[in-house]
């Protein structure tokens, strides 16, 4: 796409959506009748179908975003999402999936780490009906810090983006983040969670709970400190869910108390995806 051309599409998608304005907001503001009351995910839901049907018919149909999912998503707050596994035949409503990751992300789709094919990371996406996965996982990432020429999970963000890979985000990334916190860092968890939401608005976030069986920078307390501030965000954030992959964590899971042994990793690839399923579910 060449620089004049976006500006165009900005322009029919702005001119678009003014279209449908005046009749989704009679739709939102309506009064309740004797016999029904107001359904606003409903509303919302029938309101983004018709923005995507008039975007479709002036031409804007390159959009990133399927805006039905989003808004649903929005109007279906989840809390802090430690429900139950969902049964293995739960799909989800994610059709691209981007997992941003540190070291504890790296060789889950490698054969050299996870011999099973069925079960590595795009295998277990796709067995809950994502089409696209992005993994995208290097050693010592954290949200803001680089290491040497790696991208800081920010930074990853971006260039995926620039990539036009977008969708569902799973942000595989706070350990290292909770050791640096430890150490001294001037970023706190709530900034790091603030900056990695504030990238992602509107989009369905799947952040995962960090744990290690480990003492000194990466002990375990410093790791449900981050936890509980990450549980806390989804009163900020209504499109973040926060599954809790700590509490089935186990000592035995870790090689050197931070990083995982190869059946954990295919315990961790499954988790991921049973807790998204479970967070983001397709819609009947």
């Amino acid at each position: 796409m060449t620089q004049t051309t976006r500006p165009r599409r900005r322009r029919r998608l702005v001119a678009a959506l003014g279209v449908v304005v005046a009749t989704t907001l009679g739709v939102l503001v309506s009064p309740p009748t004797a016999t029904a009351k107001t359904n606003v995910a409903g509303a919302l839901d029938a309101v983004s179908r018709t923005i995507v049907q008039n975007l479709t018919q002036r031409g804007v149909s390159d959009t990133y975003f399927d805006l039905p999912s989003y808004l649903w998503v929005l109007t279906h707050p989840h809390g802090s999402g430690t429900q139950n596994l969902p049964a293995a035949n739960k799909k989800t409503l994610c059709r691209t999936v981007v997992q941003i990751g540190d070291s504890t992300s790296v060789g889950l789709d490698n054969s050299l780490r996870v011999g099973s094919p069925t079960d590595r990371t795009t295998e277990q996406y796709q067995r809950i009906g994502v089409q696209n996965v992005y993994l995208d996982a290097t050693n010592g990432r954290s949200v803001v810090e680089k290491i040497g020429n790696n991208l800081s999970g920010l930074e990853a963000i971006r260039a995926n983006r620039d990539l036009g890979r977008d969708g569902c985000w799973i942000i595989a990334l706070g350990a290292n983040d909770a050791a640096l916190i430890s150490r001294g860092s001037t970023v706190s968890a709530r900034q790091r969670i603030d900056l990695v939401m504030r990238e992602l608005v509107g989009r369905p976030v799947l952040w995962p709970t960090v744990m290690t069986d480990a003492t000194g920078l990466y002990d375990t307390r410093h790791m449900r400190a981050f936890n509980a501030e990450l549980k806390r965000a989804t009163a900020r954030y209504p499109n973040l869910r926060v599954f809790d992959f700590a509490r089935y964590t186990e000592p035995s899971w870790y090689v050197d108390g931070v990083h995982y042994t190869e059946g954990a990793m295919i315990q961790r690839n499954r988790l991921l995806a049973s807790g998204l399923a479970n967070s983001f579910p397709q819609r009947p």
